[in-house]
């Protein structure tokens, strides 16, 4: 893996002009940031010509580096001559040198001249004069090198003339010693060698003479030196605050006239109180803001203004605002021509389209391909298409053209996710590149040594896959692995729960690493809008605060203003696809079967009324059981089981414990008679119906009771059904689920809780019967959308069958139809959002609408 002090990672042009960038800002700095060795060869002597050189220079000091220039000086034959003979260096050309050094600098090139000569002065660059006999060509060029032994070689035209030295122009062209041919590689030694023959005077023959500077020239040179290295030419003004930005965090440099400032002035011990540290000003916060950053400057103005000194912000500073501030702009700017398709970006589609196309065995539909696209130019960025959507496929489809042969740009593909959801992505890599690609997958589960293979296996595999319980676990190792070329994804990122918890901040500490990075859920907001700060955190990580700075409190509860808010600056960092545009078959209206209670069943009903009356949570519970398995009211409420365990989807009950309730002899014996109420014996007798069609089915249920019971009636006749709940193995869930797909099993009989996410069901199952449900809509939507999804074809039907046991009329009534409404409200609500590409919690259990079942 590349580290920091690699030119590898840079960014480099083959050709730099000044007509055309800024030199300093995209060459210079970067690379010398970088640098631990400089060589130059130049063509010119002046004041300027030495500020030009130092350019970025600082860098290279800080990684404990060493320049070397030679200036290149052309002087007369007879002068040669003499200086060949070792003569002294004639008083008109030494007076010629120092004169060059009076020539008047602007503020920058006074504090890179400074700066070269602080490094003289303290060993960390040596220059030398180069004399050449008058006429001769001589060629200029820079060597540098990093620490990994990369070597960046430019060389220029002889530009480095007084005229073009003094109008600021420069031209060269640069070669990159991993870049370059073996042909082109000989360009890079022989500048090597030339060098070191220049700078240690072997080139006499060759019309070249290399001495050290006259002690004069170099005292002149040395006495620029401000005994540090100047950051910013800012600093070499009088009488001003100068403010600038180190390593990330906001710096004050005091050079106000003495008596001006008073310690205590209110900016100081009020107003900037916010932005800094517990030691106060002028020490910063090290995660301010752009815009808390501007906020410090307009407060230090104002002081200037009342004290009478400038506050100077450097043009370093200014560049860190504007980048943030532009870049964040930016780049929402670009993701809505993306989501446009606007012609600016249209040709730029069709190119990736055909590598995707060229790729993949599977075809994308067009959705899917602009989808993968977005992810692609946008780098970052989360993906919300409604379940069923084909997320994955979406996802595959931007690796397919990241890690193609014409990019290379991703080396593997890191999926972080719930352990349910490992299954979808290894069938979809088979089904999206066929035998085009073999599958290297590391399952983390499957692994008999995980750790160790990750440690040291990692650049073995193109895909791997981490479970959320186990991401603390690898968050050291992950940090090694994850690299630019690894393209990581949180799947189902909502279950990343809790500011502060070991999964989010795990799942934060790692994802800066990544080269792309994206998010997908098809229930962002779960529950409120502070759901989406650890999203957006993952993803934006500093930008989150310059950018969408929501603070956590303020998402607890928002007014519609601040939803607006919240929906303007997410809508175009998200990519939103429903099945509609996928051209997905509408599925059927729901089949509603409702069986009116025998009396046996009507007693138990009113017995629950009567013994639960003052516990609505209770009594929703109990009606629920008691409409499919009437003895499950013997047993205590168990909410893990009704509502699974890592679900966040638990109402908020304020002092709610289980009733008490003391049920005699007869209730019991009253309970203990149905063991099989009417509308369990329909829900068999359908699915019963539809074996019979040929015809394979879900069945959904939420407690493990009922679902052990409908497995054995379902056995009894003949009919093979597979169970899968929270206890069963995950190795064990995917041989089932599989063996259902191979048709093995004509039913699967299970909960929402455990197999309502990123299962797909829908090639070989398209009737899914509902025996037991609750008001939870996100586990209801997620059920229905394992058999209706993207890849049946057209004139496909999807049915879903509703089991409602109703009390007979003018007796107490059961609560499924009531749930039923309900959940279909809150979906009609939803779709409405999702059709105006709003972000809204979902309408999830409430305690008082439970409540109001029963006014």
């Amino acid at each position: 893996m590349k580290n920091d002090s690699d030119f590898r990672l840079l960014n480099l042009n083959p050709s730099y002009y000044t007509s055309q960038t800024d030199i300093s800002r995209d060459f210079y700095n970067p690379i010398l940031s970088v640098a631990v060795s400089y060589d130059r060869v130049s063509g010119y002597f002046s004041g300027k010509a030495l500020a030009r050189y130092a350019r970025g220079i600082q860098g290279l000091v800080e990684n404990g580096g060493r320049m070397r220039l030679i200036i290149s000086e052309e002087i007369s034959e007879e002068d040669f001559h003499d200086i060949s003979e070792g003569y002294e260096l004639k008083r008109s050309l030494e007076q010629d040198l120092l004169d060059r050094l009076e020539e008047h600098l602007s503020l920058q090139e006074e504090a890179d001249f400074a700066n070269l000569a602080h490094l003289i002065a303290n060993g960390y660059a040596d220059i030398r004069v180069g004399f050449i006999k008058s006429g001769l060509f001589h060629s200029k060029f820079g060597l540098v090198e990093d620490a990994e032994g990369n070597i960046v070689y430019f060389t220029g035209s002889n530009n480095e003339t007084r005229a073009a030295i003094e109008h600021n122009y420069e031209s060269f062209d640069v070669t990159g010693s991993w870049l370059c041919s073996d042909f082109d590689r000989q360009k890079i030694d022989k500048a090597i060698d030339e060098f070191d023959a220049l700078w240690d005077d072997r080139s006499g023959a060759y019309g070249v003479r290399v001495k050290s500077f006259e002690e004069l020239v170099l005292k002149k040179i040395l006495r620029r030196d401000r005994g540090r290295i100047i950051l910013d030419k800012e600093m070499l003004l009088e009488d001003v605050l100068v403010l600038t930005i180190d390593k990330g965090v906001l710096v004050i440099h005091d050079r106000v006239a003495p008596g001006k400032i008073r310690p205590n002035e209110r900016t100081f011990t009020s107003k900037l109180v916010p932005f800094c540290k517990n030691e106060g000003y002028p020490h910063f916060r090290e995660d301010l803001t752009y815009v808390e950053i501007k906020t410090v400057i307009r407060h230090l103005e104002r002081l200037g203004g009342r004290r009478d000194f400038e506050v100077v912000v450097t043009e370093q500073l200014r560049q860190h605002l504007g980048d943030q501030e532009y870049m964040i702009e930016e780049r929402a700017e670009y993701a809505r021509l993306l989501k446009s398709l606007d012609e600016k970006v249209s040709t730029k589609f069709e190119a990736f389209a055909e590598v995707v196309d060229r790729e993949l065995v599977r075809s994308l539909r067009e959705m899917q391909m602009r989808s993968a696209f977005y992810m692609v130019e946008m780098k970052k960025a989360a993906n919300f298409s409604v379940p069923g959507a084909g997320k994955t496929s979406m996802v595959y489809g931007a690796y397919a053209f990241l890690s193609s042969e014409e990019q290379k740009k991703v080396e593997r593909l890191i999926v972080i996710g719930p352990k349910n959801t490992f299954i979808s992505w290894k069938d979809e890599f088979k089904a999206n590149f066929g035998e085009k690609r073999d599958l290297r997958v590391l399952d983390i589960h499957d692994s008999v040594a995980p750790l160790l293979s990750l440690k040291t296996d990692a650049h073995l595999y193109d895909l791997i896959l981490i479970n959320y319980e186990s991401l603390g676990k690898y968050e050291r190792v992950l940090m090694d692995v994850i690299d630019l070329k690894t393209m990581l994804v949180y799947d189902e990122v909502h279950k990343v729960k809790g500011l502060t918890s070991v999964r989010a901040k795990a799942a934060k500490s790692i994802a800066p690493y990544a080269g792309y990075k994206f998010v997908l859920t098809g229930t962002p907001i779960p529950n409120s809008y502070a759901d989406i700060y650890n999203f957006l955190n993952i993803l934006y990580g500093e930008e989150y605060k310059s950018f969408f700075n929501f603070k956590p409190y303020e998402l607890k509860a928002p007014n519609e203003t601040k939803i607006q808010e919240v929906n303007r600056k997410l809508a175009p960092f998200f990519w939103r696809t429903n099945k509609r545009e996928l051209g997905v078959p509408d599925a059927d209206a729901d089949l509603v079967y409702k069986i009116v209670a025998d009396e046996t069943e009507q007693r138990i009903i009113d017995l629950l009324y009567q013994k639960y009356r003052g516990n609505p949570f209770s009594l929703y519970i109990r009606l629920i059981q008691a409409a499919s398995s009437p003895e499950l009211v013997l047993r205590n409420i168990d909410l893990v089981e009704m509502f699974g365990e890592d679900d966040d989807s638990i109402p908020i009950l304020d002092g709610w414990a289980p009733s008490q309730v003391t049920l005699d002899l007869e209730d019991v014996r009253l309970l203990m008679s149905v063991r099989e109420t009417r509308k369990f014996r329909r829900a068999i007798e359908t699915v019963t119906s539809l074996r019979e069609e040929g015809k394979t089915a879900v069945v959904w249920c939420m407690f493990v009771h009922t679902i052990d019971r409908v497995h054995e009636e379902l056995m009894s006749r003949g009919i093979k059904s597979a169970v899968i709940y929270g206890g069963t193995p995950q190795e064990e869930r995917e041989r089932l689920i599989k063996a259902f797909q191979n048709r093995e099993f004509d039913v699967i009989v299970t909960n929402p809780h455990t197999l309502a996410e990123s299962v797909s069901l829908h090639h070989v199952c398209h009737d899914a019967v509902y025996l037991e449900y609750s008001f939870n809509l996100t586990h209801m939507l997620q059920s229905r959308d394992r058999i209706h999804r993207l890849g049946l074809p057209d004139g496909q039907y999807t049915r879903y069958h509703y089991m409602m046991l109703e009390g007979q009329p003018n007796r107490q009534n059961t609560v499924d139809e009531k749930i039923y409404i309900r959940l279909k409200e809150k979906e009609q609500r939803m779709m409405e959002a999702i059709e105006n590409s709003d972000l809204r919690p979902a309408p999830n259990v409430d305690y008082d609408e439970i409540v109001a079942l029963f006014d």
